[in-house]
This record gives structure tokens, C-alpha cells and sequence, in this order.
């Protein structure tokens, strides 16, 4: 379930949003860089975690975030490239 919900998803969304808006991309990225604030946040500042120390958690959570933002934007990009060859065509 971890790749599904860190990895496929982020992927899928961005894809989806880049093929079909004509929205610019850095307009995109603004629903994933909500997001993983967030889940840095709730998650990494004020989780309640023992098994790991707090600069580990803050840490750990953080680049999970920023995985997850370009994963996004990189189903953007795609996306926006099939888009962009199927109307060429």
C-alpha cells in the first residue's frame, strides 16, 4: 500500500491533471506543496512516533513530501508532453 499511496497516486494525478488543463504547471504544483506542508507538519513536528528520534521524523517526513511533490510533477510534465504530441499530430 506504501507505493501505491507515495508513489502511483502522485504519479497518476499529475499525469491526469497535465493531459487534460491547460493550467500552467507551476500552478500544478500547489496542490502537492499543500499537501506534504501538511503532512510534514502533523506528521514529522507533532507525530508521536518513539521509535525514531524527532530530527530523524522531521527529517524522514520531509523528503517523503518532497518525493511525493515530484513524483507529481513529473506526471505533470508527462502529461503535458502526450498532450502536446497528440495535438501535433
Amino acid at each position: 500500500m506504501f507505493w501505491l499511496a507515495f508513489v502511483v497516486a502522485p504519479l497518476l494525478i499529475g499525469f491526469v491533471l497535465g493531459a487534460f488543463t491547460k493550467f500552467p504547471i507551476r500552478l500544478l504544483a500547489l496542490p502537492p506543496l499543500a499537501l506534504a506542508c501538511t503532512y510534514w507538519i502533523a506528521v514529522g513536528w507533532y507525530g508521536d512516533d518513539y521509535d525514531i528520534g524527532r530530527s530523524g521524523l522531521v527529517v524522514f517526513t520531509g523528503a517523503l513530501g518532497g518525493i511525493v511533490v515530484l513524483l507529481w510533477l513529473l506526471g505533470c510534465g508527462v502529461g503535458r508532453l502526450l498532450r502536446r504530441d497528440l495535438i501535433a499530430r
